[in-house]
């Protein structure tokens, strides 16, 4: 679990088709419109075992004092590390997880510094970003056959959009949610929309599943039942997509649960 927020305050068809979701998610498990603080770690190859090795004893660190903000974690193939922390959902959640970072160095003391400077040592760069998260624009499946300890591989799109062009890129980001729907689409996703430290007006987008493959299996299934006129529908929504972008990065990784930290219950 990683995130010490240093200057942030409170004051193809398948490209499109995997338009950021933490764990599965169904209709059953409702989305929660919250802030998260996403970090991202731009570690150096030969230093990446002792850029983890670091991680887990922080986390063991934060287990032993029982911090109460939990993280996920995920690491891409070119060596970057993003870590997401749900901090909460009014104005003020970004200072009390502030208050309690501060409060956690205080009490780990000279431990946390030293790992600090390890991790430090590790990276080339990384940077700290607040992203809220948008259920009206992300999309979750009646059912899904992915059971979270099997979401292995996850696909980030990081989308830059064209300012004048934002609200009909929301307006369009609702229905590509609806035309899943309408088709079965049987993969989730969930979007999130920068708010501080991003280059706005940016939104990030994940999905999770079970490999790279079961993203393209679900692709062709979803190919072969539509009909050609719906088939166009589709592809003339997916070139849509591309009018709004003034940059457009996306990243294969996989979920680093060992790299995560979930608080006791309390």
């Amino acid at each position: 679990m990683k995130g010490k927020i240093s200057y942030l305050s409170s004051t193809g068809f398948m490209v499109v088709v995997c338009l950021l979701v933490l764990p599965v998610f169904t209709q059953a498990q409702a989305l929660k419109a919250q802030a998260y603080l996403m970090t991202e770690f731009i570690v150096k190859p030969y230093m990446a075992k002792e850029f983890e090795a670091a991680i887990i004893e922080e986390n063991a660190l934060f287990a032993g004092i029982n911090f109460p903000y939990g993280g996920t974690a995920y690491s891409t193939q070119d060596f970057h590390y993003y870590f997401f922390i749900p901090i909460g959902k009014d104005a003020a959640s970004l200072d009390r997880y502030g208050a309690a970072m501060t409060e956690a160095e205080a009490k780990l003391g000279e431990n946390y510094e030293t790992l600090e400077k390890r991790m430090a040592g590790a990276y080339e760069y990384h940077r700290e970003m607040i992203v809220y998260l948008r259920p009206g624009l992300s999309y979750a499946p009646e059912e899904s056959n992915i059971k979270p300890e099997e979401s292995n591989y996850i696909f980030f799109e990081f989308t830059y959009i064209l300012p004048e062009k934002e609200k009909e890129f929301v307006t369009y980001c609702k229905e590509w949610a609806a035309l899943c729907r309408k088709i079965g689409f049987g993969i989730g996703y969930v979007a999130y929309q920068g708010e501080f430290g991003t280059d706005n007006p940016f939104y990030v987008w994940t999905l999770i599943a079970g490999t790279q493959a079961d993203t393209f299996i679900e692709g062709e299934r979803i190919m072969k039942i539509l009909s050609p006129e719906e088939q166009a529908e589709l592809m003339a929504t997916h070139d849509k997509g591309f009018t709004f972008f003034r940059k457009y990065e996306t990243k294969h990784g996989r979920s680093r649960p060992e790299l995560s930290y979930t608080p006791k219950a309390k």
